[in-house]
């Protein structure tokens, strides 16, 4: 199935007007060699001041996406084919005050004087309170700090806080009717809509903000231990009526990216990975359990790229049924825009589902050899990346051919007939019916409220509906159904580490949830109604492959529970279990996600139906750069992960450099990052091409092998990029663009320049016009990244107590971006004093050593431009700040140098580049002078 002609003579060309704007994007497609590639032009087009205001994909002919924008730079208005239009209107310092959607949805928003929020109103009613700590809070962290969050699934009460700003103890009280509240004004009285009791969670942290500790709403506590690198080593649960630690994982080992090579479960079963050298890809991943029997061996291969193009389960016998080999192996192919457009494996044989429902239970053991058999599936799509037609031939053909709507990207099956699009969605793009009969409800902030399962006439319909808190996380199920004219309730809770499960027969289940190294362990607890076939609190370890699907499930001995094998666009091609009964509990399944009544999978912000292959609304950021906002991972489901169901980040990486060549230890780290990135541009900003040119020939010509090889093979993949570029373009998006360059000049030329501060300029400057990562030049990348999904546009590195720049990551365009720069400029502007050149506040006497109070070199630099004035913009809890953290533990920094005197037999890559190196960021500060030829930083 590689046919690499297919990929020959196929760039990616881009068009830019004479700002620098890239107005055309042209992909060539094609999926076979022999035919012509056709064009795919992207067209994208900007106001005076640089800002795109309409972007337009290959297929339509009128806009997907418009802004306009107010003077100040913010998005008054959008409209999307897709998503429908929003409206918003913003205060003086920037925060959104009324929106506004074409639902007819109405928001307010309101803030105290230090413009914290207070309340969210929504359709006239209180939807949503907050209550901050007083200055009497103190004993328990709580000055300034969210104490009470009055929100959509009922309260929330954070009782105690570290002193690194994480919380320790939370309590939450479901509503007593699962509706939103309108939340009154007093306390009293809004305790009076939620139930009395409450469930709490608590926790505790070391020294480095990292969970040792973990007690749910029910008692059971979860204990992790690290490593002296700070990685997690094990993890133990103590369950409430027991007093003995059971082991969940443990054994940890990492290689020196920091990717996982071996761990073993608390049943004994050892996981390993294996990993190739020149690029960190998975390409083994295998289980053995304590008896020495293989559970699980999955073998990957790629092309140059990175598209997985076959997976061979070893663990798995080659079977043969009427004549037919039906090997463990799975092979896909692609097209010229790296879109799945072909793929073959096993699925069941009988009762095989390209629907909703779950294929038919197979027994374990898989005696059979019928059992499965052979598929091939084949995927058409429009210019849009819309699916038009999946062809499945197996056991049983089907054919499901999609209808896509002339003016949009909305799309419904064939299999009804005749469609209306009119009717089957709301005008903000949410679909209105499941299949026939399933209609669904949307509340108003766009999130899926009700699905109807079984709909009657004259009877109340069975439904499933959702409850989500105030962050949009999903944290309660409530099903009802009729049975003999009865009225059946089920209902989950969901909390931190715990899911409470009740159902209509009076059986109380508790499932404790764990994330164990890369697999996930649930341990089944009843508190009633037991089935008399499962024991009780019953250990299921899942075992993953590559994307975190569940696999195969074992108990506490090591003994098969399921096993489960997936399409590639994540519907179930057959599953197997050792009981019904057990079976009945299995609710993780595709990608680690929950799979609901429905069929649909619950990403956190989003629904998938994948026996549609797309997303039932579209994206809930609006910020995703695929014009399609209901495609899944750009039809590209075997490579990519999307965890939440929102925006990534794009794959650039931004490092800057000046003042003199860049040293071989700082381009090493450029240079690695690229060996194990290869999917990501690797921008060098720098005024003289000089600084980076010098040093790539000294590598290229070391006596050392592996300098050499960094350099000769990726010396070229470093683009160069003058600062002056980046201004020019900025000029044209971002309105005080001169300003910022002014600033920028005035750290770059004269006896007292702070690259520091400059370096702080370019890092949101760059990420703002192009998005994508910046990082700063002594900081290494452990392992590979991929796709940061980033649901605010914005991330940073955040660690403890701890806010570095030294990484940030940002959006094009991205909000928060434009609003630190526009602080910069602010405070370069309005405090002048700061920088002139006196003995209180110049840069003259603070070049070479500390300063003493606020207006040291090093506090003034973190305030004006750094680390202090961006953990001014982030949310006050620590809890919030995790949507805004990059994962910390895929970087490092050089602890000692590297030295030369590493034996031959020690000569690899991870020995010479890792040497020395440990993870996290030093946040040191060191001060060095500033003179010809040296970076002057802090």
């Amino acid at each position: 199935m590689v046919n690499s002609a297919v990929h020959s003579h196929t760039p990616e060309l881009l068009v830019s007007e004479v700002r620098g704007l890239v107005v055309r994007q042209v992909l060539l497609h094609r999926t076979e060699a022999a035919e012509a590639a056709a064009m795919r032009v992207t067209k994208q087009c900007f106001d005076p001041a640089g800002r795109m205001i309409a972007a337009t994909d290959p297929r339509l002919a009128n806009a997907n996406r418009s802004t306009v924008y107010s003077l100040g730079g913010n998005a008054l208005a959008t409209e999307s084919v897709d998503a429908g239009w929003r409206v918003a209107l913003f205060g003086e310092a920037g925060q959104v005050l009324n929106g506004w959607d074409a639902r007819g949805n109405e928001r307010q928003l309101e803030y105290d004087l230090l413009l914290r929020l207070r309340n969210i109103i929504e359709q006239n009613r209180c939807a949503e309170r907050f209550t901050y700590g007083q200055k009497d809070a103190a004993g328990h962290n709580q000055c300034n700090q969210l104490v009470r969050h009055d929100d959509t699934a009922g309260s929330r009460l954070l009782q105690d806080y570290s002193l690194h700003g994480s919380v320790l103890s939370e309590t939450r009280h479901f509503m007593l009717a699962a509706e939103a509240a309108d939340w009154p004004s007093a306390e009293p009285d809004r305790n009076e809509l939620v139930e009395p009791a409450g469930l709490q969670t608590c926790r505790v942290f070391n020294a480095q903000g990292e969970v040792l500790k973990q007690t749910d709403a029910s008692g059971n506590s979860q204990l992790s231990t690290h490593n002296l690198a700070g990685q997690l080593h094990s993890t133990d649960l103590i369950l409430n009526d027991s007093m003995h630690a059971r082991t969940l994982v443990s054994a940890i080992r990492y290689n020196a990216f920091n990717q996982v090579e071996q761990e073993t479960a608390g049943n004994g079963v050892v996981s390993l990975y294996a990993y190739d050298q020149q690029n960190g890809r998975l390409i083994g991943l295998s289980a053995i359990s304590a008896d020495g029997t293989l559970l699980q061996q999955l073998n990957y291969s790629y092309d140059q790229v990175g598209n997985i193009l076959l997976v061979n389960d070893a663990s798995q016998p080659d079977r043969y049924c009427d004549n037919q080999l039906i090997e463990p192996i799975s092979r896909y192919c692609y097209d010229t825009l790296y879109q799945l457009i072909e793929a073959t494996g096993r699925e069941v044989r009988n009762g095989a589902s390209h629907g909703p429902a779950l294929p038919g239970l197979q027994p374990l053991p898989t005696l059979d050899p019928c059992q499965v058999s052979n598929y091939r599936q084949n995927y058409s799509y429009d210019t849009a990346g819309n699916l038009l037609r999946m062809r499945h031939e197996g056991a049983h053909n089907f054919t499901r051919n999609m209808h896509v709507a002339p003016d949009s990207n909305r799309s419904l099956p064939d299999d009804d007939g005749d469609v209306d699009f009119a009717t089957s969605f709301d005008a903000n793009g949410n679909l209105l019916q499941l299949v026939r009969g399933q209609v669904m409800g949307w509340n108003a902030r766009n999130q899926l409220a009700l699905v109807t399962l079984l709909q009657r006439k004259d009877a109340a319909s069975d439904e499933e509906r959702y409850v989500y808190d105030g962050q949009g996380q999903r944290c309660r199920k409530i099903s009802t159904a009729q049975a003999s004219g009865r009225l059946l309730i089920n209902e989950v809770r969901y909390l931190p580490g715990l899911e409470i499960r009740t159902t209509a027969d009076g059986e109380t289940l508790h499932v404790v949830t764990a994330q164990a190294g890369r697999n996930s362990v649930r341990v089944l607890h009843w508190e009633a109604g037991k089935p008399g076939a499962v024991e009780n609190d019953q250990v299921r370890y899942s075992l993953g492959d590559h994307l975190g699907s569940s696999t195969l499930e074992l108990d506490q001995q090591g003994g098969l529970i399921s096993q489960e094998s997936y399409y590639p666009f994540g519907g179930t091609a057959w599953w197997a279990a050792r009981s019904a009964v057990e079976a009945k509990y299995k609710t993780v399944r595709y990608s680690g996600k929950e799979r609901d009544a429905s069929g649909l999978y619950y990403y956190g912000f989003r629904y998938y139906a994948p026996w549609l292959q797309r997303w039932i609304n579209p994206d809930v950021s609006g910020e995703d750069t695929d014009l399609n906002l209901y495609r899944m991972l750009r039809n590209n489901p075997l490579n990519h992960v999307d965890l939440k169901g929102d925006v990534a980040i794009p794959l650039n990486a931004h490092f800057y450099w000046e003042g003199g060549d860049i040293p071989i230890p700082h381009l090493q780290n450029m240079l690695l990052f690229k060996e194990i990135n290869s999917d990501y541009q690797v921008n060098v900003w720098t005024s003289k091409v000089k600084h980076l040119l010098n040093p790539l020939a000294e590598m290229s010509e070391s006596n050392d092998p592996a300098e050499r090889h960094l350099a000769l093979a990726h010396g070229d993949s470093l683009i160069q990029r003058n600062p002056e570029e980046l201004f020019s373009s900025l000029g044209q998006a971002y309105p005080h663009a001169k300003k910022i360059e002014a600033i920028y000049s005035r750290e770059t030329n004269g006896p007292y320049k702070n690259y520091a501060a400059a370096s702080d300029i370019i890092e949101l400057a760059s990420t703002y016009m192009e998005g994508g990562l910046y990082m700063d030049a002594d900081v290494a990348v452990g392992q590979p990244l991929g796709s940061l999904d980033a649901p605010n546009g914005f991330l940073v590195y955040i660690e403890d107590n701890l806010t570095s720049n030294a990484v940030l990551a940002s959006a094009p365009r991205g909000k928060m971006a434009g609003e630190i720069m526009d602080t910069i400029v602010d405070l370069y502007t309005t405090s002048p004093s700061m920088m002139e050149n006196n003995e209180n506040y110049g840069w003259k006497t603070k070049r070479s050593t500390p300063g003493e109070g606020l207006f040291s070199r090093l506090k003034l630099t973190m305030h004006m431009t750094g680390p202090l004035l961006i953990r001014s913009f982030l949310p006050a809890t620590a809890e919030e700040n995790k949507a805004y953290a990059v994962p910390h533990d895929k970087f490092f920094y050089r602890e000692t140098p590297r030295t030369d005197n590493i034996q031959p037999e020690q000569r690899s890559l991870s020995n010479i580049f890792f040497r020395g190196f440990k993870r996290g960021l030093n946040g040191e500060g060191r001060w060095t002078n500033v003179r010809p030829g040296r970076r002057a930083s802090i």
